[in-house]
C-alpha cells in the first residue's frame, strides 16, 4: 500500500469528512449534489415544503418524491386518471414532476435547481435523481436561456405554449473539461427553411435539453445515401394541443423528425451489420445466440442497436465502403433505435420484450459513452438508468424456470435453454456495464450483485452449439456432479477466508469477468471508504486481496481458458482490479464523478502530471507484474478490435501509472517495452505510436490528444 493512502489516517476532522457545509442551517454533507438537494429545504415557502399524495396520507417535501410515490404506489389511480382525459388532470412531465393545468394556472415559473434536469422520466429512481444533479454539474453546453426568465425559473408557460416567432438554433458550443463550458455569443440571422423544422425547432429550444445532433445527422444521412430522402409518416395531433403530449417518455420535442422517419437500413446493410456484430460485438457481449439469431423476427429498436456497434467496424456497403461511412451510418442507427426504445416503453410488454428493451439499451449506451463521446454521453447516462429501472422492476433479476422441461421435441430443449441462458448473461452484462461506470466515472453501483437470482452461466462450448444435437452431446459430455451455483453464492465463495473455488463448477469465463468487476468494484469502496473516514479498511482489503489471488488460478491461459473468448478480457479486468488494490485512484478519493470518456481520460491524465503518490518500494515491486502484462499486452497485440473498447482504457491507467514510477526514477519501469529509465519523452512517444493502432475511432484521438498534455509536462 502506497505511504500517501496510508497517510489518510492521520486526518478525520469533520471537515474533511464532510466538507460540503449549508451556510444557511450549518448542516454538513459529504457529497455536493447531497447539499443542493439540502439547500431547497429552505428555498422552499412552508405550503411547499409538505406536499399531500392524492391518494393517501402521506406527504413529501419535493414534488419528484410524490410523483415517484404515486407511480410505485399508486399506478392504478394514475392511469384511470390519463385515460378520463379531463383538463385539469392533464400533466407535463418535467424532471419526473407532475404540475396539473389547476398548478400551471396558479403559478407562472416553478424554481429550477438545475436546469439540466428538465427531461421527462419514464421512472424517477434515486439513482436516476442524482445522475441528474452529476450530469448537470459538469456543464453540458446546452442552451437554456429559452427556459429562464429573468429570475432564472423555468418558465412552464413557454413549454406548454412555444413562443410563435422561431428562435434561432446557436451552435453547440465548445467544452473545455478542465474550465467547464466556453461560452459563445449565438450566431444571428440563421434560420430554417424547412417547415417541418420550423415547426419543431422552437420545440427544440423551448423543452430539450439533450445532446442535440438535430443538424448534423441530417446533414450525414444526405452524405451517406445522396440519393434518398428521409420518409415521414404523419403523427397525429395531440388533443391538448401540447406539442411534446404525444412523445413517448424519455424523448425530447427535437425527436419528432425522427419518429416521423420510419428509415429502417437496406437488406445489404443488415446483412452485412449482423455479421459485422457477431464478428467483434458478441465476443465481449454474448447475449445473442447466433445459430438461434433470425433477423426478421428480432425487434427493431435491437437490430438497429445491433447495426450502430456494428458498424464501427466496417464501412456502409451501400456507399461502395467509402471510407468513415459505416460511422455515419452508426450515428443513424443509434437515433433511430434510441427512438424506437422510448416508443416500445410505453406499451405492456412481457418478459421477452423487455429483455429486448434492456440489450438494446446496453448496446446504445456502449456505443454513445464509447464511441461517440464527449457531451452525447448525457444520453448514455440516462439510458443506463431507464435499463437498471428496466432490468429491476420487469423480472429481469429473477430467475424463470424452463417451460418445456417435459417435451421430448429436443428443438424445443434446445431452443428453451438458449431462451433462459441469454435472460441470465444479460443480466450479467447489465451488472458489467453497471460495475464499469462505477470504476471510469465513479458513479455509484445501482445494481447490486445479491439482486441476481442466477446461476453462473453454462460452460461456452454448450452457448456456442450451432445444433440442438451438438447441444445434447456437449451437454452429455461435460455433465458434472454439481449442478451451477448461483452467481451470488460464486460471490460468497470466493470472499470467504479460505475461497475453495475447487467446489465451484466450471462455468464460461464471462461469468468469471462479472466475478472480476466486482471484486474492483469492492477495490473501489474501500478506497472510498478509507478516505471518507480517514482510516485503512485491513478487515476488508485482505479478504479482496486473497479473492482476486484465487480468481487468478481460473482466468490464467491455460490448455482450455486460452480457448475462451473472454480470456483476454477476463485478464484484463483481473489486472486491473490489482492495480486498483494497490494504488488507490486519485479522481475516485478526490470525490470527482466523470461524465463522458473525455472527462476521464483528461483528469486521469491532469492527476498524473500533478499528483505525487510517493509509492513505497514494495508497492513498486508488486506493481510491475501488472503493469508489464499491459504493456506488453499493448506491444504484441495487433489490435483490440473484437475486445471491450474499455480494455484500451484499462491499458491507458496502466501506462499513467508506469510514467509516474518512470519520472520517479524506479528502475525497469518500463523495460518490458524497451523504454530507458528516466526517458519519460520516449514513454510518452511510445505510447502515442501504439495507442495508434489499437482503434481507429474516438478513443485513439482523445488518447493522442492527452498523451499531448502528458509530453507538455513530462
Amino acid at each position: 500500500m502506497s505511504a500517501s493512502v496510508a497517510n489518510v489516517e492521520a486526518a478525520a476532522p469533520s471537515s474533511r469528512l464532510q466538507p460540503f457545509q449549508c451556510h444557511i442551517c450549518g448542516s454538513r454533507f459529504t457529497r455536493h449534489e447531497n447539499l443542493k438537494r439540502h439547500a431547497g429545504v429552505h428555498s422552499r415557502s412552508g405550503g411547499e415544503a409538505s406536499l399531500p399524495c392524492d391518494y393517501c396520507q402521506t406527504t413529501f417535501s419535493r414534488r419528484d418524491l410524490r410523483f415517484r410515490h404515486m407511480k410505485r404506489k399508486h399506478p392504478e389511480q394514475l392511469e384511470r386518471r390519463a385515460a378520463s382525459g379531463r383538463a385539469e388532470d392533464r400533466t407535463v412531465g418535467v424532471m419526473g414532476i407532475t404540475l396539473t393545468s389547476q398548478e400551471i394556472q396558479s403559478s407562472s415559473a416553478v424554481p429550477l435547481e438545475n436546469p439540466f434536469d428538465l427531461q421527462p422520466q419514464h421512472s424517477l429512481t434515486d439513482v436516476e435523481l442524482e445522475m441528474s444533479n452529476w450530469v448537470g454539474e459538469m456543464g453540458f453546453p446546452q442552451a437554456q436561456s429559452q427556459l429562464e426568465n429573468s429570475d432564472g425559473q423555468l418558465n412552464v408557460s413557454h413549454i406548454i405554449h412555444p413562443p410563435t416567432s422561431i428562435p434561432t438554433r446557436s451552435e453547440e458550443a465548445p467544452y473545455d473539461f478542465t474550465r467547464g463550458l466556453i461560452q459563445q455569443p449565438p450566431p444571428s440571422g440563421s434560420r430554417h427553411s424547412n417547415s417541418f423544422a420550423q415547426d419543431t425547432v422552437g420545440y427544440d429550444q423551448s423543452i430539450s435539453l439533450e445532446p442535440s445532433s438535430f443538424d448534423t445527422t441530417h446533414q450525414v444521412d444526405s452524405q451517406t445515401h445522396p440519393n434518398s430522402q428521409p420518409v415521414f409518416s404523419p403523427v397525429a395531433s395531440s388533443t391538448s394541443g401540447s406539442p411534446a403530449s404525444y412523445l413517448p417518455d424519455g424523448l425530447s420535442s427535437k425527436d419528432v423528425l425522427y419518429l416521423r422517419d420510419d428509415w429502417f437500413p437496406s437488406p445489404s446493410q443488415s446483412a452485412k451489420g449482423y455479421h459485422l456484430y457477431f464478428s467483434h460485438v458478441s465476443q465481449f457481449v454474448p447475449f445473442l445466440h447466433r445459430p438461434t439469431f433470425d433477423a426478421t423476427e428480432t425487434a427493431h429498436h435491437l437490430g438497429l442497436s445491433m447495426l450502430c456497434l456494428a458498424y464501427q467496424h466496417g464501412e456502409d456497403p451501400d456507399c461502395g465502403e467509402e471510407a468513415g461511412s459505416g460511422a455515419r451510418l452508426s450515428q443513424r442507427c443509434f437515433h433511430r433505435a434510441r427512438v424506437l426504445a422510448a416508443s416500445e416503453e410505453e406499451r405492456a410488454a412481457d418478459l421477452a420484450h423487455t429483455i429486448t428493451l434492456v440489450q438494446a439499451y446496453w448496446l446504445l449506451q456502449v456505443y454513445v459513452m464509447m464511441y461517440l463521446c464527449g457531451s452525447n454521453s448525457a444520453y448514455g447516462h440516462k439510458m443506463h438508468s431507464r435499463m437498471i429501472s428496466l432490468t429491476r422492476f420487469g423480472g429481469l433479476t429473477q430467475c424463470i424456470p424452463v417451460e418445456s422441461t417435459t417435451t421430448e421435441n429436443l428443438d424445443d430443449l434446445w431452443r428453451e435453454f438458449i431462451k433462459a441462458e441469454s435472460h441470465k448473461r444479460t443480466l450479467l452484462a447489465v451488472h458489467q456495464i453497471d460495475a464499469l461506470w462505477y470504476q471510469l466515472f465513479s458513479i455509484p453501483r445501482s445494481l447490486s450483485h445479491l439482486e441476481i437470482k442466477h446461476d453462473l452461466p453454462c460452460r461456452e462450448e454448450c452457448w456456442t452449439a450451432v445444433s440442438p444435437a451438438l447441444w445434447a452431446h456437449r451437454q452429455l459430455a461435460a455433465r458434472q456432479s454439481t449442478p451451477l451455483v448461483p452467481y451470488s453464492e460464486a460471490v460468497r465463495v470466493f470472499l470467504s477466508p479460505d475461497p475453495d473455488i475447487d467446489s465451484l463448477p466450471d462455468f464460461d469465463l464471462y461469468g468469471a469477468i462479472n466475478i472480476a468487476q466486482f471484486l474492483l468494484s469492492s477495490a473501489r469502496e474501500v478506497s472510498g471508504w478509507s478516505t471518507m473516514t480517514g482510516r485503512l479498511s485491513l478487515e476488508r482489503f485482505e479478504p479482496l486481496q486473497s479473492s482476486l489471488i484465487a480468481l487468478e488460478r481460473l482466468i490464467r491461459p491455460q490448455a482450455e481458458t486460452a480457448k475462451s473468448t473472454h480470456a483476454a478480457s477476463c485478464e484484463a479486468t483481473w489486472e486491473m482490479a490489482m492495480l486498483e488494490l494497490l494504488v488507490w485512484s486519485p479522481s475516485h478519493t478526490s470525490g470527482i464523478v466523470g461524465s463522458s470518456v473525455d472527462a476521464f481520460l483528461t483528469q486521469s491524465t491532469y492527476l498524473a502530471t500533478s499528483y505525487q503518490p510517493m509509492h513505497e518500494a514494495p508497492t513498486k515491486k508488486a506493481l510491475q507484474p501488472h503493469i508489464d502484462w499491459f504493456l506488453r499486452n499493448l506491444d504484441t497485440t495487433p489490435t483490440f478490435d473484437s475486445e471491450p473498447p474499455w480494455l484500451i482504457l484499462y491499458a491507458y491507467k496502466a501506462f499513467l501509472i508506469a510514467w509516474q514510477l518512470l519520472r520517479e526514477g524506479f528502475p525497469g519501469a518500463m523495460q518490458v517495452v524497451s523504454v530507458r529509465d528516466g526517458d519519460a519523452h520516449g514513454a510518452v512517444a511510445w505510447a502515442r505510436k501504439t495507442f495508434q493502432c489499437k482503434h481507429r475511432l474516438q478513443l485513439s484521438k482523445l488518447i493522442s490528444s492527452c498523451l499531448d498534455m502528458l509530453d507538455g509536462a513530462g
